[in-house]
């Protein structure tokens, strides 16, 4: 069992049986400490997630998601090349810039931090250069 967070409702919550990690590795026998916690709704709330998801947005959802895509496109520049990453692979980004991550694990996002990432505080930077030296 591993944590996840139920973006639905917006709650901590354990999955059973087997449970692959955001990094792409199975979560029994491996060591997931530095690993993102996972968003996905629980499976009491995943089916009103998706009937939410499928209906059509009011004019002011509308309005808000145009905000956020302006200031997502206003965010600093990643210049790692993930802009060329296709969207239906996307399975991260980083929330101090641009970035897109096509795969993920502790390392690409160390390595994100430590070499490319022009919005993350410089205390954030300095952290993912040391983790990143480690290994």
């Amino acid at each position: 069992m591993h944590r996840h967070f139920c973006d639905a409702e917006g709650h901590d919550w354990q999955c059973s049986g087997d449970c692959e990690c955001i990094c792409g590795l199975p979560m029994e026998g491996h060591d997931h400490s530095e690993c993102s916690v996972e968003l996905r709704p629980c499976p009491e709330h995943a089916a009103e997630f998706q009937r939410r998801m499928a209906q059509p947005c009011s004019p002011e959802a509308e309005a808000e998601a145009k905000r956020l895509r302006e200031q997502w496109e206003a965010q600093p520049h990643c210049e790692c090349g993930c802009t060329s990453d296709d969207p239906g692979e996307v399975v991260g980004w980083c929330l101090h810039c641009d970035h897109t991550y096509a795969d993920y694990s502790p390392a690409i996002e160390n390595r994100h931090f430590a070499e490319h990432c022009p919005g993350a505080p410089e205390a954030l930077k300095q952290a993912a250069r040391a983790r990143f030296v480690r290994h």
